[in-house]
């Protein structure tokens, strides 16, 4: 005679346990996936968004700036995109920012470049650097009063698996030339001399007239900065830039070939913990014409 299977049971008490813990082990799966961060993807198109009308360039002086807007948070840790965007208010045609944060679902709540673009009354394309949470969370961007022709997204080498970084390439027409338009944020870390070095290498390959402009993280007596400034036809926008208050160089930059600058200076604000930088200028007649 056969005898009847053993059957297994649980009291009701460890069967809650058990399902707790299978529980808080997928929960905790999700959100250690949600939570690490990778490099965006580099084949993604970069849309330029918004509907401001778009100036023609007809000026003989182009406006640009560069800001490392810190997300939007303040000297005082408080996050305010109007003021951010009021450091910007002198209207300039193109903008770079850097350290700008995307959005969950761009169909309620926009990117802080699509924002400022409304603040603004530009047009906005946002430039993720990194995923976290299944979205593009953070990057760079561009503004612009220029129909910009091509946006390029360029990855930046990087070893310590966290704070990927990328070079944006643009190109637009302006005084019936195209210029070619570098904005990139540079790691502080143990990739600064590496990125920093593959950016420079980018821009001195550019046709000019061409700019490079952004977060360098590298302050002017840096030996890479100093063999490039050092080049006749580079023009070093800020370079008349006195330290700051508390005796610091500055580490955000425009430079330019191709170009005369009529002026630069960086605009000291409580909106982020860098200056914006603002430039005009004005293209070269001829390569080699007095700067």
């Amino acid at each position: 005679m056969t005898s009847p299977s053993p059957t297994f049971s649980l009291r009701p008490r460890a069967f809650r346990r058990i399902c707790f813990l299978a529980i808080s082990l997928v929960a905790g799966g999700i959100v250690v996936d949600g939570s690490r961060c990778t490099p965006a993807d580099p084949t993604k198109p970069v849309v330029v968004r918004g509907d401001a009308p778009l100036a023609s360039s007809e000026s003989a002086v182009l406006h640009i700036a560069t800001f490392n807007i810190h997300s939007g948070r303040g000297t005082d840790r408080q996050y305010d995109l109007k003021r951010t965007a009021a450091v910007l208010s002198s209207a300039p045609d193109v903008v770079g920012l850097n350290e700008v944060r995307g959005t969950w679902d761009p169909s309620w709540s926009p990117d802080q470049a699509s924002q400022l673009g409304s603040l603004l009354g530009m047009r906005s394309a946002f430039v993720p650097t990194e995923r976290r949470w299944w979205h593009d969370h953070f990057g760079n961007a561009l503004l612009t009063r220029i129909p910009i022709r091509q946006i390029h997204r360029l990855p930046l080498a990087g070893t310590r698996g966290k704070a990927f970084r990328c070079a944006v390439l643009a190109q637009f027409e302006f005084q019936q030339q195209t210029v070619q338009l570098l904005t990139v944020h540079v790691d502080s870390q143990s990739d600064r001399e590496e990125q920093l070095r593959t950016v420079i290498a980018l821009f001195e390959g550019l046709l000019a007239p061409a700019i490079l402009m952004g977060d360098l993280n590298s302050t002017p007596d840096d030996p890479q900065l100093r063999q490039l400034l050092a080049r006749p036809d580079v023009v070093d926008a800020l370079h008349n830039e006195p330290p700051d208050a508390r005796g610091r160089q500055h580490i955000d930059w425009i430079l330019a070939r191709g170009f005369r600058c009529k002026s630069g200076r960086l605009i000291a604000n409580d909106a982020s913990d860098h200056p914006a930088a603002v430039a005009e200028l004005e293209i070269l007649a001829e390569p080699g014409a007095p700067r």
